[in-house]
């Protein structure tokens, strides 16, 4: 069966890029290019994760549904429009204590620490975060909910998620007593000191005025955490909080407070002295024109590659999702550090052995297409050629040739 919800991605994308054309034009520099393609890198580490932990929801939801059950709606309309409020009910008690947990905060705080706000902010989410969820989306079984109904309603109303993430749309009138608007989601995402842990709500905005959370934009928004936080490459970004309550763990003394540093809010710590943030995961290296060239290369090739592997999911065995997958997503995370002036040290020999390693293990990918198979032979050996051999090509006669050329 193919995976049509896949197609969605390719419509974000295309949402992406309109954006980003309207702030080129505005000059505006709401969009760079490192961050747009670190949030690319984290959704698709998202989107794989999806592949795993949907089908464990699913397996608690149903676990739930069948053993804890209190009593049993009718499946018709009214069990959606149940579901609907239910969901984004729950999503606002989840949210919250997501901003007040330091444990669940590690997988939340990927999607805050960017410090650009835009459309690609809606792929930026840790596939850590979709596990968090199970237990709490268990509770809804046990009041009748059925699991596939859940399951469905989860996916669509996810979907308002992305489309709040921007800074073009102004207030929206009376709706912003009822939903949640782009304006109300910029506030959650500030890190002003009256916006903080303000706005969680998920498609209504009503939960936050029942439960004193509320506030409204009034002051311009500054993105971002407060935290020793740089937005320098996708590895960072899904580890950085986990890595931070490691550190906590190791330094701090006694049982009790190291419990509590993984259930008390983000801004506890044993003693006000206390500073548990993580080094860089790698010192950064500034990247050279010929890597830009080949990292476009990269996510022309991958990021279509991406898509496809989503789109036929269900016709791919466990081996070749799996090969694909992280053929992939390494592929966009190497193009981020690219981008993000962010290479670590001996960047292009391990890139080199990168794509040595899956061209070599292609055989043994369980792929039995010969037109898929001939497309990545084709993609790794060009990737391969060009690492090897067009450092040298671009740099003295493509650079020093035409570029040199123009400016002088």
């Amino acid at each position: 069966m193919l995976n049509y919800t896949a197609l969605l991605i390719p419509v974000f994308l295309l949402m992406v890029a309109v954006e980003w054309r309207f702030s080129i034009k505005r000059k505006d520099n709401r969009y760079q290019t490192g961050n747009t393609i670190i949030n690319m890198a984290i959704g698709a580490c998202d989107q794989f994760g999806s592949l795993f932990y949907f089908g464990a929801l699913y397996v608690c939801l149903q676990f739930s549904y069948n053993h804890f059950r209190l009593f049993t709606i009718p499946i018709n309309w009214q069990q959606w429009v149940y579901a609907f409020f239910a969901i984004d009910f729950l999503s606002y008690w989840y949210h919250r204590f997501s901003h007040r947990i330091n444990i669940l905060w590690a997988g939340h705080i990927t999607h805050h620490s960017s410090e650009l706000f835009n459309f690609s902010n809606g792929f930026r989410t840790s596939l850590f975060q979709g596990i968090n969820r199970i237990a709490f989306w268990m509770l809804l079984p046990v009041f009748g909910f059925d699991p596939l109904l859940l399951l469905i309603s989860l996916k669509v109303s996810g979907l308002w998620d992305f489309l709040v993430h921007t800074t073009y749309v102004p207030k929206l009138g009376w709706l912003e007593h009822i939903l949640v608007t782009p304006s109300h989601h910029r506030v959650h995402h500030g890190k002003n000191d009256i916006y903080i842990d303000k706005n969680y709500g998920s498609v209504l905005i009503v939960w936050d005025k029942m439960f004193g959370t509320f506030q409204e934009e009034t002051e311009a928004v500054q993105y971002g955490v407060k935290a020793n936080y740089t937005d320098n490459n996708p590895v960072n970004a899904i580890t950085y909080h986990y890595r931070y309550l490691w550190n906590g763990i190791k330094s701090t003394n006694g049982i009790i407070n190291k419990i509590k540093l993984l259930i008390m809010p983000p801004e506890w710590k044993p003693r006000q002295q206390d500073d548990f943030s993580p080094h860089a995961v790698w010192i950064a290296n500034a990247s050279n024109s010929y890597q830009r060239y080949y990292a476009m290369w990269q996510l022309l090739c991958c990021v279509p590659g991406f898509v496809a592997i989503l789109f036929y999911k269900d016709i791919l065995s466990p081996i070749a999702l799996w090969y694909c997958m992280a053929l992939c997503i390494t592929a966009i995370t190497q193009t981020a550090l690219v981008f993000k002036d962010n290479t670590y040290r001996h960047f292009n020999i391990w890139e080199t052995l990168r794509v040595l390693f899956f061209l070599v293990f292609l055989p043994m990918s369980d792929l039995n297409q010969m037109f898929i198979l001939f497309l990545l032979i084709l993609y790794l050996i060009l990737s391969l050629l060009y690492l090897l051999c067009m450092e040298y090509v671009v740099e003295k006669y493509f650079i020093k040739k035409y570029i040199n050329h123009e400016k002088n």
